[in-house]
């Protein structure tokens, strides 16, 4: 089965251009490791976002069905740079109708933190399947490591909660939790994992006298 595929668009994180910061060796860690494809471009205004995105939304780009918006944010706004801006509001009605069936992933501060309404306006008026993303301030290396899983299982879940399953496991659920991590669904269902999932119960142990004597060495 082919490898999916990630568009990704990445703010300018940085002031100081000396600055190397990005998520492009994410991208390229698992394309190496044959998990995903990917395309990565950069943007720094409004203006070219929403090219990107434009060119993104092509029928030949079909494949990429998993959006990566990489860059700074707050609830409800993305932040290109120190001084740009866009609403999410703004990047719905410029992709309107064109996500059906993608999965966008905001890998932003506190996106995720904006009302439950405003996100599923985002998603009628797009119609991707899902949008998930962070309701807090996140460290880059902590969600470096989450998003390794993460665009694997959006871009090679066969089931539309795949990304719920596998960031809600005992493995996973906890840093998910931490980082604020959320989904909402096109059907308007909300999921965010529990700190602490719940792990099968063990089989009680047998009472001692019932217990089957131990081998003893001579």
């Amino acid at each position: 089965m082919a490898r999916g595929g990630v568009f990704c668009v990445e703010g300018q994180w940085h002031r100081d251009l000396n600055e190397r910061g990005s998520v492009l060796p994410t991208l390229e860690l698992l394309e190496r490791l044959g998990k995903i494809r990917f395309i990565h471009k950069d943007a720094a205004t409004r203006d070219e976002l929403f090219y990107f995105l434009d060119r993104w939304l092509l029928k030949q780009y079909a494949d990429y069905r998993v959006g990566f918006f990489a860059m700074h944010g707050e609830p409800s706004r993305l932040c290109l740079t120190d001084w740009d801006s866009v609403e999410l509001a703004d990047v719905a009605e410029r992709m309107a109708g064109r996500c059906d069936g993608r999965r966008l992933y905001f890998g932003s501060c506190s996106v995720l933190r904006a009302s439950d309404a405003t996100l599923r306006d985002f998603l009628a008026v797009t119609g991707a399947a899902l949008i998930c993303g962070f309701t807090r301030e996140v460290d880059w290396v902590e969600s470096a490591a989450f998003e390794t899983v993460l665009l694997d299982v959006l871009a090679n879940g066969q089931r539309h909660n795949a990304a719920e399953l596998r960031m809600g496991s005992a493995h996973w659920a906890p840093l998910a939790s931490y980082l604020g991590f959320r989904v909402i669904y096109a059907n308007g269902r909300a999921w965010r994992p529990t700190a602490r999932p719940r792990v099968p119960a063990q089989p009680a142990p047998a009472p001692a006298a019932a217990r089957a004597p131990r081998p003893r060495r001579a």
